[in-house]
């Protein structure tokens, strides 16, 4: 398991109005889409989208502008983003075959599933547990927009890339595919230069746009396979009652000191007005979950919500159970 995998994080504060309220962000690791058995510890991956049709790609090449399996090119950028985000996750190890197969020839169609006889050759020759192929695969690019900034020699430049891929996981041992996926991956792209040259050679040259597309297109298979990173945020009270204590534990969460936190936070906890404990005592379940105390962040909204009635904990609560079983879910999944 790599440095991905750590549990405390920087928390950064987004104030909210009203009631003494505020948010935290913070990370969270959540489970992978698809469950890979445990058994599975090396991958081998391969390009399966070369075209069959060789003269039908060669007149959309003409049609759209594009070179003559311009995609085919593309296709390692997908291939290397999938091969970063496995070997990432720490999960797998990963060899990418140097095998060429065709496909469908079309972007938004999967082809037949490749026969055993190939897939036990490729994880023979690999020597993996499984097969993940690429077997579909298409580009777009479209200006959507061009303005002129406040200087004339300012041109700016809008387009969207559009990126389709099919991927399969084939799990030899089983005889069985374990992941059939087709999606699109969408990409804003924006320039601008101090010519017109320049601004039109960026407008013609889409290739790094593309070529950036593909490569989240292939992370976002790989995070599919791996548990992934997310961006959550918490509300937490930074102030109740005029209580110093539950004010010092709010600007110290703000400052992401725990220990100072924690300690100021279980002070107001000795409060004798209820309300005070309850805020107390949720911010410490906020608190529990940024270290990665999942059972002892359940615990403080459990105090929070059924011995202070705060309506902000009983929410909470649902979330934090529903963290526990995820939790359980990302330990088989990294081989825990």
């Amino acid at each position: 398991m790599n440095n991905r995998i750590i549990i405390v994080f920087t928390a950064f504060i987004i104030l909210l109005s009203g009631c003494g309220a505020s948010r935290i962000s913070f990370n969270v690791l959540v489970p992978a889409v698809r469950t890979v058995p445990s058994e599975i510890k090396s991958i081998a991956i391969v390009n399966r989208s070369f075209p069959e049709n060789k003269d039908a790609n060669k007149l959309e090449g003409i049609l759209t502008g594009e070179g003559f399996s311009q995609d085919t090119l593309y296709t390692q950028y997908v291939l290397r983003g999938l091969d970063e985000s496995m070997r990432g996750s720490g999960r797998f190890s990963v060899v990418k075959a140097s095998e060429l197969y065709t496909g469908s020839g079309i972007g938004t169609l999967l082809p037949e599933a490749f026969s055993w006889e190939t897939v036990d050759y490729l994880c023979d020759r690999y020597n993996t547990d499984a097969l993940v192929a690429l077997e579909a695969y298409d580009s777009d690019f479209v200006i959507t927009g061009a303005a002129v900034g406040h200087d004339l020699l300012d041109l700016q430049a809008r387009g969207l890339v559009t990126v389709n891929c099919g991927f399969r996981m084939y799990y030899p041992a089983s005889r069985s595919i374990l992941d059939e996926y087709m999606f699109k991956h969408l990409m804003n792209w924006g320039t601008g230069g101090l010519s017109v040259v320049a601004a039109a050679d960026a407008i013609i040259n889409r290739k790094r746009a593309i070529e950036n597309a593909s490569l989240e297109a292939g992370s976002l298979y790989g995070s599919r396979l791996t548990p992934d990173w997310i961006y959550i945020s918490r509300d937490y009270f930074k102030r109740g009652k005029g209580n110093f204590d539950l004010a010092e534990g709010a600007r110290m969460m703000q400052l992401n000191d725990w220990d100072k936190a924690i300690a100021a936070l279980e002070r107001a906890m000795q409060s004798d007005k209820r309300k005070v404990r309850g805020r107390a005592a949720h911010n410490l379940a906020v608190i529990y979950e940024i270290l990665g105390d999942l059972y002892q962040a359940k615990e403080w909204t459990t105090v929070a919500w059924g011995q202070y009635r705060i309506r902000k904990s009983r929410e909470y609560g649902y979330i934090m159970t529903l963290r526990i079983q995820e939790q359980d879910v990302i330990e088989y999944q990294i081989g825990k």
